[in-house]
């Protein structure tokens, strides 16, 4: 990455009383982010739900009571039975479930990963909007400052007779016009740091000293970047979750071998009973239920064959897109030079009289204007850069 400049950054230290690193600043972020709150309460979650689905089922007690009767209807006493039965899920599929779960973490912890790459990308475009705005600002306030300073040289010379009024009230409205442009600068740059101190959740102004403005280009990581996307990422877990719960769907409606141990007391008898159940899966349901999982994990692969496909082919358009702004960008730099140096051989001209003080002013906003270009060339960039990151879900680094 090529640095740009750290001078905006610079510039407005003395506004800003809130500085901090840009990792600090993500921190900030996280903290106040409902999605990155309610992920965490769902890892939080699938611990206990793993806990509880592995956790050994209850011993249950069974009793009864019946009276007996011989083949004379004379009543011969009571039949008392009790049995305490357990059920051992198959071990298998504890491995299954457990299996099951972990996936199901790992996709929720990518989640949260992918989560804050786009707290970051979108932080990183409010504060390199925020430094743009505040150039813009610098600029107009030049410009505001040029205009009263001709507008009260142009009153004295109507004073004096020397200029029309109608000289005069031109140049009165570009005073005003100038003011109206600062005071939309100063907005918009409110606009900017709203959005920075609403993610952060911090009522002071914020300035990042350690993320400068820099160009982007193609290099030799760009597919490597592709691959990891977020979009892919969060397939490929989808993915791996469907696969873990194939391996469990087999087990469903023969999940445990049943045991019990009891005894029987009859008025000419006693007996200690055993239990042993052990279900039998029979018919096509559970087949049925991992064909219907195998045609999900299908569309999911080709979904995810046909996204890469389509990332790969909208990430080099859109560095071409990109590789072209920046030289934009370069030309509108060096135009900017050339209407500073006409501004100079204006003001030049002026104090020695041979430029008007209209020529002159016009030269000057000339250059200011070339300024104001080049700030809304950058903004331009950086639109299109931000929409390069949130289509791979991470900072380009």
């Amino acid at each position: 990455m090529r640095s740009f400049s750290l001078l905006p950054a610079l510039l407005l230290t003395p506004l800003l009383s809130y500085g901090m690193s840009f990792n600090t600043l993500c921190d900030h972020a996280y903290q106040g982010s409902g999605e990155m709150i309610q992920i965490n309460g769902a890892i939080t979650s699938n611990g206990y739900e793993k806990s509880s689905v592995l956790a050994n089922e209850p011993l249950l007690l069974e009793g009864g009571a019946s009276g007996i009767q011989g083949k004379d209807s004379t009543p011969s006493g009571i039949r008392y039975t009790a049995m305490v039965n357990y059920h051992l899920k198959k071990p298998a599929l504890q491995e299954a479930h457990a299996h099951q779960y972990d996936e199901i973490a790992k996709a929720l912890h990518q989640e949260a990963q992918i989560q804050q790459h786009l707290i970051q990308v979108t932080l990183k475009h409010h504060w390199f909007i925020a430094l743009i705005e505040h150039d813009k600002i610098t600029i107009l306030r030049g410009k505001v400052t040029s205009a009263k300073e001709a507008t009260a040289i142009a009153q004295k010379k109507f004073n004096a007779g020397r200029i029309s009024q109608m000289e005069l009230l031109r140049l009165q409205g570009d005073e005003r016009y100038a003011v109206q442009e600062l005071a939309l600068g100063e907005m918009e740059y409110e606009h900017a740091q709203h959005g920075l101190k609403e993610m952060a959740m911090i009522d002071e102004e914020i300035i990042v000293d350690d993320l400068p403005f820099a160009f982007i280009a193609d290099d030799n990581k760009t597919q490597e970047r592709i691959n990891n996307a977020g979009v892919l990422q969060t397939l490929n877990a989808q993915i791996a979750t469907l696969n873990a719960q194939m391996k469990s769907v087999p087990y469903e409606g023969n999940e445990f071998v049943s045991m019990g141990a009891g005894a029987t007391y009859e008025p000419t008898q006693n007996s200690i009973d055993f239990r042993l159940s052990m279900p039998l899966a029979w018919g096509d349901k559970n087949e049925k239920k991992i064909a219907a999982l195998m045609a999900q994990r299908s569309a999911l692969l080709h979904r995810r064959e046909v996204t890469h496909q389509k990332l790969t082919m909208i990430i080099h358009t859109l560095l071409e897109h990109l590789e072209m702004k920046e030289k934009r960008f370069n030309d509108s730099i060096l135009t900017q030079k050339i209407q500073k140096n006409l501004m100079e051989m204006a003001r030049k001209g002026y104090e020695a009289g041979v430029v008007s003080q209209f020529e002159y002013l016009a030269t000057k906003n000339s250059y200011y204007d070339a300024r104001l270009h080049t700030g809304e060339l950058k903004r331009d960039y950086i639109d299109e850069m931000n929409g390069l990151e949130e289509k791979l879900g991470r900072i380009w680094e």
